[in-house]
């Protein structure tokens, strides 16, 4: 097979040991589970503030998440992978619409769960800037009831 100029072998690694590309779409990298439990696919997560190259779940009103988990059933102080750029699915705790937006909650959401992505409409101007520092992306799907569904991921 070759690229749109002729070449047959791709001038890149499609992974190694610490980065690869998921099927879905999404660029993902290896780091330690720190959530205190075994790995939830779609959970979003943040630095973990205990243990170097490692992820917490993100809390309630933190403005601060760098990826999405990828791997389910992973013990926790084991090697997960977690989805950073691109395309992953995310775990929320309301329903989605495609074509809105996703973030972090905050306690004033009510229906926030650590953890969990919440989706809502596209802010209007005056942009919120708290939500701003809370977005994860854009979901690329619609779901009836909290679950996965798949998301354009950017952090703010």
């Amino acid at each position: 097979m070759s690229d749109l100029i002729g070449n047959t072998t791709p001038p890149w690694n499609t992974q190694s040991d610490n980065v690869k590309f998921t099927p879905e779409g999404g660029i993902a990298t290896r780091v330690i589970n720190d959530t205190g439990a075994p790995s939830i696919k779609g959970t979003v997560v943040h630095a973990s503030p205990n243990i170097d190259n490692a992820v917490s779940l993100i809390p309630i009103d933190n403005p601060d998440p760098c990826g999405i988990v990828y791997d389910n059933g992973i013990p926790d102080g084991e090697y997960i992978w977690i989805v950073q750029h691109l395309k992953a699915e995310v775990l929320y705790s309301t329903p989605v619409t495609r074509g809105t937006f996703s973030r972090c909650p905050l306690a004033a959401d009510g229906a926030g769960i650590v953890g969990r992505a919440i989706n809502e409409v596209l802010p209007i101007p005056p942009f919120a800037t708290d939500k701003h520092f809370l977005e994860i992306g854009h979901p690329t799907e619609t779901i009836a009831a909290p679950g996965l569904a798949m998301t354009f991921i950017h952090f703010n």
